[in-house]
């Protein structure tokens, strides 16, 4: 029986001991869901290196690193505030970092984080909120080994003055000061980086960085700086950078200096300040203002103000049919326009019925000939298009096709334009307004440099064409997207040449519309059928 009650009671302790603030859970190896393994303010000491999966809400525990590494996966829109403290020695890698500006991660709490060893922000935002000189980054801390990474100060001194930092990887990484100022030791350049002063003044001092390597090939931009009132000090004097390092820094629209990017000059104190305008030096197509105004022009369309507006030529009862791929599948650009039409002063109250013919993964024959499935909503079958628009009394057909054929299906050109028309041969026996859409991008890149990006505006002639020899309204997304990339997808970097982003401009992932590729691709789509049914 005492052997019994003694067991009892170490079993008890010990689960106590390790789930409670009465002791810390040893812990090593991989965790998916640490939360529910351990308890959401579980105390943590490794005894080897350990991975967390997916952690997220507050966290208030302490991690002791003992020595080993720590890995802490955050990724996939998982928001993790960390409000314990770091103690040992050892790494500690932090990946995701919450959904950028959106609601990022944080690192708080009252004490500060002590251990010893290298903190990795591979990816993603993370606030640094601890109280104003308590370091939250106790020792070098390294960004963007797997993509963006930003670290952000929401309060003054947040890093430890002797940390090293260095920015890396394949992303565009770097400090977000928030007008609140920091000091640390040196700065080493690996990837294209940005530190942003913030609205209010601050100051950001580095040490002397004339020693660390600095990537010939990449640059450091400067946002937000106040001539005046904002510091960048490098050292103490005009040594604390070389030549070279100097040369990579570039200030974007100074507070009170003309518009542009201005190189950088360095004083005998250290401190960095605008210099001289950068222009693009043999850009890949025509960046002058000129060109940018004709370019805008292009994207100034009535769209959906006009379509929703007072003087709509939308009936009441009318149905429009919408025809494609993934990107019409998906529904977005099509909400977007329902939801103008609803509250639009001219078509608030009328029954305008939108319809969702999108197949996934679909081609222009897949269109024609019907689908088994892959059909919106879900994975539905769908008709042949003539029998769809009959069955559906389509008053509009917007057909948006044309990118999977190109991308992966190999449909010829001939097969293609043959489709195209025979789409708008059955729109016209239906009595059916017929709108034909270029196809829009596989890839960023607006120097046309993409891969598909010769055998896309081939086919994009083939609906142009096919549009024309119809009569039947064109919406050319192309030539829209091509120069809304040109205008803001075209970053000026300091040494003349020009950087663009692969994605994440008008697609996340060059191909479906993000955000503002729904408000784009809606807006021109709106704008066709306005067009459309204004025709005589």
């Amino acid at each position: 029986m005492k052997a019994s009650l003694k067991s009892l009671v170490l079993t008890i302790f010990g689960i106590l001991s390790a789930a409670g603030p009465a002791g810390a859970v040893d812990v090593s190896g991989e965790h998916v869901d640490p939360n529910k393994d351990f308890g959401k303010d579980a105390s943590y000491k490794l005894v080897g290196d350990t991975t967390f999966g997916w952690l997220s809400g507050t966290q208030g525990g302490d991690f002791d690193l003992n020595g080993h590494g720590f890995v802490m996966e955050t990724g996939g829109g998982n928001r993790t505030v960390f409000s314990g403290t770091l103690s040992g020695s050892g790494s500690f890698q932090w990946h995701g970092g919450g959904v950028p500006q959106v609601s990022p991660s944080v690192l708080s709490g009252d004490k500060p984080n002590t251990f010893k060893g290298v903190f990795t922000l591979t990816n993603g935002i993370l606030d640094l909120d601890k109280p104003a000189g308590v370091d939250a980054i106790p020792g070098d801390l390294v960004l963007g080994t797997k993509g963006d990474a930003l670290v952000k100060l929401v309060k003054p001194n947040q890093i430890n003055d002797s940390s090293n930092v260095t920015l890396c990887g394949p992303g565009i990484n770097g400090l977000l000061l928030q007008g609140n100022s920091e000091t640390i030791d040196s700065l080493t350049l690996g990837s294209r980086a940005v530190i942003d002063m913030g609205e209010q003044p601050s100051t950001l001092r580095i040490g002397n960085s004339s020693a660390k390597t600095w990537d010939p090939t990449k640059t450091l931009t400067i946002f937000n700086y106040k001539p005046g009132k904002d510091g960048l000090i490098f050292g103490t004097d005009e040594h604390g950078l070389g030549k070279s390092q100097l040369a990579r820094i570039g200030f974007d629209m100074p507070a009170g200096m003309p518009a542009g990017l201005y190189t950088a000059k360095m004083s005998g104190s250290g401190q960095v300040q605008p210099d001289a305008l950068v222009s693009a030096v043999n850009p890949p197509f025509d960046v002058t203002p000129t060109a940018v105004a004709g370019r805008t022009k292009i994207l100034q369309v009535g769209g959906l103000r006009e379509l929703s507006g007072k003087a709509s030529p939308l009936k009441d009862g009318m149905t429009i049919d919408f025809f494609g791929d993934s990107i019409t599948w998906q529904n977005t650009y099509i909400e977007a326009i329902d939801k103008a039409l609803k509250a639009g002063e001219g078509t608030r109250g009328r029954t305008v019925k939108l319809v969702n013919r999108g197949i996934n993964g679909g081609g222009v024959l897949s269109l024609r000939d019907g689908s088994d499935k892959a059909a919106y909503p879900g994975d539905s079958a769908q008709k042949p298009f003539a029998a769809s628009i009959a069955a559906d009394k389509a008053d509009v057909v917007v057909v948006f096709i044309g990118i999977n054929d190109v991308w992966w299906r190999n449909t010829s050109p001939e097969d293609f334009e043959k489709a195209l028309t025979d789409l708008t041969v059955s729109a016209k026996a239906n009595k059916s307004i017929v709108i034909l859409a270029t196809m829009t991008v596989h890839g960023e890149l607006p120097d046309g440099k993409n891969s598909d990006d010769a055998k896309i505006e081939r086919y994009c002639e083939l609906t142009r064409k096919v549009a024309q020899a119809s009569g039947s309204t064109l919406i050319d997304l192309r030539k829209a997207y091509i120069a809304y990339l040109q205008n803001n997808n075209a970053q000026l970097r300091v040494d003349g040449t020009l950087f663009f982003k692969p994605a994440g401009v008008l697609t996340y992932d060059g191909v479906h519309p993000s955000a503002s590729g729904t408000e784009l691709l809606a807006n021109l789509i709106g704008d066709g059928i306005l067009r459309a049914l204004l025709k005589p």
